[in-house]
């Protein structure tokens, strides 16, 4: 198993406990309060992380500050309209695939043009099969 396999899998399962407790607020607080808290929680356990690891510091770059805030500007809008996709009854088995998925499979289809990546055939088969899961779960009925 690779050395980033562990971490994903870990990384994972927080997803998972995110969505669920995500789920649970939906409804019972505003679209944009409930992402200012899960934000701003966020916020403080990566601070927490940081001060705790200070010795053991990637060197930062403006660059990198800059993507840094863009993407968690992404993570902002993606936070609020979660909230809102789950208080308007998107069940979580559906939500949650659909925006994760949905931004694996276009990140996958993206990455490419940007980073230099691979577009092999099999990346382009996990992309469609995540697709094609996307489009299970999001139509299913109850």
């Amino acid at each position: 198993m690779p050395a980033w396999s562990l971490p994903a899998l870990f990384a994972a399962a927080c997803i998972a406990v995110h969505y669920l407790t995500l789920r649970a607020a939906s409804g019972r607080i505003g679209d944009a309060l409930g992402a200012l808290i899960l934000e701003g929680t966020a916020a403080l356990g990566v601070l927490v992380l940081v001060l705790a690891r200070s010795g053991a510091a990637t060197p930062t770059t403006t660059p990198g500050i800059v993507w840094a805030a863009i993407s968690g500007l992404c993570i902002t809008g993606a936070t609020t309209l979660l909230f809102t996709s789950l208080r308007l009854g998107g069940p979580i088995s559906a939500t949650g695939p659909l925006v994760l998925g949905g931004g694996v499979a276009l990140s996958a289809l993206v990455a490419p043009f940007f980073f230099n990546e691979a577009f092999t055939v099999r990346r382009a088969i996990g992309v469609a099969l995540a697709i094609a899961a996307m489009a299970v779960l999001a139509t299913e009925r109850a």
